[in-house]
C-alpha cells in the first residue's frame, strides 16, 4: 500500500467498494472486464484482494469502535439521553437526543464519529470539526451547542441544534416550488456557504441530504464533519494530515473533479457542488448520470463528461410541462449552472459569493457576470437597471495582490500572442472584476484594461476574424460600463464608441446575420446609455432610434423568432423614455402603447418575466400619461401594474414584484395629490413608504429603492405641509435629507438624483423655513443646488422637461427668499429665471410648469398674464393645492390691487413636480 501514489489511490478506492460488495465469481469477471479499460488498476486491486484472506483470518477490524446502533437507545452521553438515530453518512452517525441533567429541556442532535474510521488521529479530526463549527455563526447554518467525548475516552462526539426539516430538494418536490422560489433557496445556502468561505472553511460535502428546510421554509446547513480549514497550507503538518484524511469522506455524486482526483481543493470545490445541487434542484436529474451506477463509471462521468445544458435536458424528456421549464431556464440559469460545473476550478466562480451574486442579478433582471454581452444579452433596459456587489471583501482582499499580478504579467505578453490577449481579457470579465469591486480598486482594470486591448490596438480592424473582433468588443462594453459607474463618462463614450466600430466592422462583413446586427444594436444602446447619461437628449434618441432599427432588420430577417420581437420592444421602451426627458410626451405615449402592445403578445411563453415586463410598460405609460396631466388613467395605469406584480405566484417574497407595487403606490400618491384629493394621497403614500422601508432594510444597497423611498417621503411632506402639519411636514424633510445623502454619497450620482430630486428637497426645505436664520440656510441650499445646475449644463448636460420644472419650482423658491430677506433685485432676477425655465413646458400644456409660469409671473407683476395661465390650468383636471392658492393670490390683486408679498405668515405651499421614475416607474 505504500507504493500507491495519492492520484492512483482516488481511483481504486471506489472500485474495492464496488467489488468487496460482490460475490467471489462475479467479482472475478468485473476485474476481468476492467483489464480491458484500466489495466493498471485491474491490477493493482487484485494484489489488494489478493490480501484478503489473511486481514480475514486476522479478524481485522472484527470488533466495532461503537455498540451497535440498537444498542445505543436510553444509553447517556454527557447530559444527553439517546432517543433514536436520526441518519448516518461518511463521517458519522446522527443520534436524536434530549437534554436531562434538569438545566434546561430541549431536543438536539448528537453525532458521533464512525465506527470503522475511527482509529489514529480521528478524535483530533473529530475536536477539529468542533472547532471549525464553533467559528460558524449564522441563520442557516446549524449551531453547534457542545462538545465531549464519551465516559470511556473512546468515542468523541458533536451537540448540534436539531433541524425538524426535510432535505431541500424533497421539500422542492412536494411544494411544487417554481424555479424563483428554488433560486431564492439557494440563495440561503449560498448566504451559508459563503460565511463558511469569509472565515477560510470548506464545506466539501453538499449535497441535499446535508441542507434541511423547515416547515416555516427556513434552510439549515449541516454536517461541517469534513470541512477543511483553507489555512491549513500553511499550517503543521499534523493539521494538514488530519484535513487530508478527512478529505477522502465525500458523496461522489455530489463530488467535483478535483475532489475525485485527490488534487487540491479550495472554495471552488464547494462551488462545484452547489453547480450539482442546482442543477438537481431544478431540473430534477443528476448533470453527469454515469452509465452503469458503478464507481468507476461515476467518477469517469464527474471527470470526463461535459453536462448537457439544464435546458437541453429537460427538452430531452419530451412532455409540455418539460418543455415550459425548459424554457424558463434557457439562458442566464443555463449559464450560472454550467460556469458552476466547469470541469477546472480556476473556470468556475470563485467562491459561494460569486455564484451568489449572479443567481441575485438574474433573479433582479441584471447582467450576470458570468454571460458578457453574449448572444440576445444585455438588452437595453432602464427600467430595470442597478447594481449589487456582494463578494465578501475579506476574500476579494486576500486575492487583491496575486490576481493583479497575474493580470500584468499576462499584460505584458497581450501584445505578442493574441491567445493571451483573449485570457485577460476573460479574466478581466470575470474572476478579476469581481474581486477588485468590493475593496473598491475597480481602478486597477483601467490599466489591465489598457494593456489588455494593446494587441486589438495595434491591428488593423479589417484584419481581425470575427471572434477577435467580438472578444475587441466584449472587453470595450465592460470597460465603459465599469467607467461609467464610477463617472467617467468621457472615458465610457469612448469606449462604447471603439466597441461601435467592432461591431460595425462585423455587420459589413455579414450584412444579414441576425446575432452581427444583435451585437450592433447592443453596441448602439451603450452608446445611447451614455448620452442619456450625460443629458444629451437628442444624441441618446438617436441611437435608441438606430437602436429600434436594427431591431426592426433582425425582426424583418425572421419575422417569428420571439426574442427579436421583444428586443424590439425594449428599443422603443428606452425610446419613449428619452421622448418624455425631451418633452415629447404625446409621441412617447405612442412608443409605450406599441411596447404595452408586444409585451402583451408575448408574455404568456415567458411567464414570470413577461409579467414584470409589462407592469414595468404600464409603470412608464401611467409616466407619461401624468406629464400629459391626464391623471385619472395614470392611476389606472399603475393600479393594472400593481395587479400584475401581486398576482406573481411568489409575490410576497418577489422584490422585484414588490418594488413595482410599492412604486405604484408612490406613482399613485403624486396623482391623486395632483388631483387635489389629498386623503387618497396620504394613504397611497403612507403604504407605499411602509413597503419601501421593508424593501431597504432587506437590502440597504439598493439605491434604486433607497431614491423611491425618499421620492416617497418628500410628496407626504409636501401634502403634510399644504394640510397645516408643519411638525409632520418637518419629519418627512428629515427623512427625505437622510435618504439623499445616502444617494450622493456614490461616487457617481444619477442624473435624477443630482439635478431633480435634490432640487426637490431644497425647495421643501425652504418652504419650511421659519426664522432667519433657517432662512438663510435654504437660500444657500438654493444657491449651491442651481450653481450645481448651471455647472451640470456647462459641461453639456441637458435637463429633462422634469428637471426644468424643478429648477422652475427651485427659482421661484428662491426669490420667496430673497424678497423675504429684503432683497428685491435678487428677488427679481430668480423670479426671472423661474419663469423662463418654466416656459417650454408651459408652452407645451404641461400643467405643472403652467402653474409655476403663473405663479412666477403674478411675482413679477404681471398679474393678466398670470391669469391667463390659471384659466388655462382651469380647462384641466389639476387641482393641486397651490393652484387653488394662485387663484386665491389672483382674487386679492383684483379686489385689492396688490400682489400678496412672499412667506408671510403660513409659509408659501410646495409645488410638487413629477420626477423621472428610478429604476421603475
Amino acid at each position: 500500500m505504500n507504493g500507491v501514489d495519492k492520484t492512483l489511490w482516488s481511483r481504486l478506492s471506489p472500485l474495492l467498494d464496488e467489488l468487496l460488495d460482490l460475490p467471489e465469481p462475479e467479482r472475478d469477471a468485473r476485474i476481468a472486464a476492467l483489464r480491458a479499460t484500466d489495466p493498471e488498476a485491474a491490477e493493482a486491486v487484485a494484489d489488494m484482494l489478493g490480501l484478503l484472506p489473511g486481514i480475514e483470518q486476522a479478524g481485522f477490524l472484527s470488533g466495532s469502535a461503537m455498540p451497535k446502533p440498537a444498542g445505543l437507545a436510553g444509553q447517556t452521553v454527557g447530559a444527553y439521553t439517546l432517543e433514536r438515530e436520526l441518519g448516518h453518512g461518511g463521517m458519522g452517525t446522527v443520534w436524536l437526543a434530549r437534554r436531562t441533567d434538569g438545566r434546561y429541556q430541549g431536543e438536539v442532535a448528537i453525532k458521533f464519529l464512525r465506527a470503522g474510521l475511527f482509529g489514529h488521529g480521528d478524535a483530533a479530526r473529530f475536536e477539529r470539526e468542533g472547532s471549525i463549527l464553533a467559528r460558524l455563526s449564522h441563520p442557516h447554518i446549524a449551531r453547534l451547542l457542545d462538545a465531549g467525548v464519551t465516559s470511556d475516552g473512546t468515542q468523541p462526539y458533536l451537540v448540534l441544534e436539531y433541524i425538524d426539516g426535510e432535505p431541500i430538494d424533497a421539500y422542492c418536490r412536494r411544494l411544487a416550488l417554481p424555479v424563483a422560489a428554488r433560486l431564492r433557496l439557494m440563495l440561503d445556502v449560498l448566504a451559508a456557504v459563503a460565511h463558511a468561505h469569509n472565515r477560510l472553511i470548506l464545506h466539501r460535502d453538499l449535497k441535499p441530504s446535508n441542507i434541511l428546510v423547515t416547515a416555516a421554509g427556513e434552510v439549515k446547513l449541516l454536517d461541517f464533519g469534513i470541512a477543511k480549514l483553507m489555512a491549513d497550507a500553511s499550517a503543521g503538518g499534523e493539521a494538514t494530515a488530519l484535513t487530508a484524511h478527512a478529505g477522502n469522506a465525500f458523496t461522489p455524486e455530489f463530488a467535483a473533479p478535483e475532489q475525485m482526483g485527490g488534487t487540491d481543493v479550495t472554495t471552488a470545490t464547494d462551488v462545484y457542488s452547489l453547480g450539482v445541487l442546482m442543477y438537481v434542484l431544478l431540473g430534477g436529474e443528476h448533470p453527469t448520470p454515469s452509465i452503469t451506477g458503478t464507481p468507476l463509471d461515476r467518477m469517469r462521468a464527474v471527470m470526463e463528461s461535459e453536462p448537457r445544458k439544464l435546458s437541453e435536458a429537460m427538452l430531452r424528456r419530451g412532455d409540455a410541462a418539460s418543455r415550459k421549464l425548459a424554457a424558463e431556464l434557457r439562458g442566464d440559469v443555463d449559464t450560472i449552472v454550467a460556469r458552476a460545473l466547469k470541469k477546472a476550478p480556476a473556470e468556475r466562480y470563485a467562491n459561494a459569493a460569486d455564484l451568489a451574486d449572479d443567481v441575485r442579478r438574474y433573479l433582479a433582471h441584471e447582467p450576470i457576470a458570468a454571460r458578457p454581452d453574449a448572444r440576445l444579452y444585455r438588452v437595453a433596459k432602464f427600467v430595470r437597471r442597478h447594481r449589487t456587489g456582494v463578494a465578501a471583501a475579506s476574500i476579494a482582499a486576500l486575492a487583491l495582490a496575486a490576481g493583479v499580478g497575474v493580470a500584468l504579467w499576462q499584460a505584458r505578453e497581450a501584445s505578442r500572442q493574441r491567445v493571451q490577449a483573449e485570457g485577460l481579457i476573460e479574466f478581466m470579465l470575470g474572476d478579476l472584476r469581481h474581486k477588485l469591486e468590493p475593496v473598491g480598486r475597480l481602478d486597477v482594470l483601467d490599466g489591465v484594461g489598457a494593456r489588455a486591448l494593446q494587441y486589438y490596438a495595434s491591428q488593423d480592424l479589417s484584419s481581425l476574424d470575427a471572434d477577435s473582433l467580438g472578444q475587441r468588443a466584449r472587453a470595450l462594453h465592460m470597460i465603459g460600463d465599469l467607467a461609467e459607474q464610477r463617472g467617467k463618462l468621457d472615458e465610457a463614450q469612448r469606449d462604447f464608441q471603439e466597441a461601435a466600430q467592432s461591431t460595425a466592422e462585423l455587420l459589413q462583413r455579414h450584412p444579414r446575420d441576425p446575432q452581427r446586427i444583435f451585437d450592433q444594436s447592443q453596441s448602439e444602446y451603450y452608446v445611447g446609455l451614455i448620452q442619456w447619461r450625460r443629458g444629451r437628449l437628442q444624441d441618446a434618441l438617436a441611437s435608441f432610434t438606430r437602436y429600434r432599427e436594427q431591431a426592426d432588420r433582425m425582426t424583418a430577417l425572421v419575422p417569428t423568432n420571439a426574442d427579436w420581437q421583444l428586443e424590439r420592444a425594449y428599443a422603443g421602451q428606452n425610446m419613449a423614455v428619452v421622448l418624455d426627458d425631451l418633452g415629447r410626451a404625446e409621441e412617447a405615449l405612442t412608443m409605450n402603447h406599441e411596447t404595452l402592445a408586444a409585451m402583451g403578445r408575448l408574455q404568456g411563453p415567458r411567464g414570470e418575466d413577461g409579467a414584470l415586463d409589462t407592469a414595468t410598460a404600464l409603470g412608464w405609460t401611467a409616466h407619461t400619461l401624468e406629464l400629459l396631466g391626464r391623471y385619472g388613467e395614470a392611476i389606472s395605469a399603475q393600479q393594472r401594474k400593481i395587479a400584475i406584480a401581486r398576482a406573481l405566484p411568489d409575490a410576497a417574497q418577489n422584490t422585484d414584484a414588490l418594488f413595482l407595487a410599492a412604486d405604484g403606490e408612490c406613482e399613485i400618491g403624486r396623482s391623486e395629490q395632483l388631483l387635489g384629493h389629498p386623503e387618497a394621497a396620504r394613504a397611497a403614500l403612507k403604504s407605499a413608504i411602509a413597503h419601501l422601508e421593508a424593501l431597504t432594510a432587506h437590502d440597504p444597497g439598493n439605491l434604486d429603492w433607497v431614491s423611491e423611498l425618499e421620492t416617497a417621503h418628500g410628496l407626504l411632506a409636501t401634502e403634510m405641509l399644504h394640510a397645516g402639519d408643519l411638525a409632520g411636514s418637518r419629519a418627512e424633510a428629515a427623512s427625505t435629507s437622510a435618504l439623499l445623502a445616502r444617494l450622493m454619497a456614490t461616487k457617481s450620482p444619477k442624473r435624477n438624483w443630482r439635478i431633480n430630486q435634490v432640487g426637490r428637497q431644497r425647495v421643501l426645505l425652504g418652504r419650511l423655513a421659519q426664522d432667519a436664520p433657517a432662512r438663510a440656510a435654504a437660500r444657500r441650499g438654493l444657491d449651491d443646488y442651481l450653481a450645481d445646475v448651471r455647472r451640470y449644463e456647462a459641461g453639456g448636460g441637458q435637463p429633462t422637461a422634469d428637471d426644468r420644472v424643478t429648477i422652475a419650482l427651485a427659482e421661484w423658491t428662491l426669490g420667496d427668499l430673497q424678497a423675504a430677506a429684503g432683497d428685491a433685485a435678487a428677488a427679481r432676477a430668480a423670479w426671472t429665471a423661474g419663469r423662463d425655465a418654466a416656459a417650454p413646458g408651459a408652452a407645451k400644456g404641461r400643467p405643472s410648469a403652467m402653474l409655476l409660469a403663473g405663479l412666477t409671473e403674478l411675482r413679477l407683476g404681471h398679474p393678466q398674464v398670470a391669469r391667463a395661465w390659471a384659466d388655462s390650468l382651469s380647462a384641466t383636471s389639476y387641482r393641486h393645492p397651490v393652484f387653488a392658492d394662485l387663484e386665491k393670490q389672483l382674487g386679492l390683486v383684483q379686489s385689492t390691487g396688490e400682489t400678496p408679498r412672499p412667506l408671510q405668515g403660513k409659509p408659501w405651499p410646495l409645488s410638487p413636480t413629477p420626477s423621472s421614475p428610478s429604476a421603475s416607474p
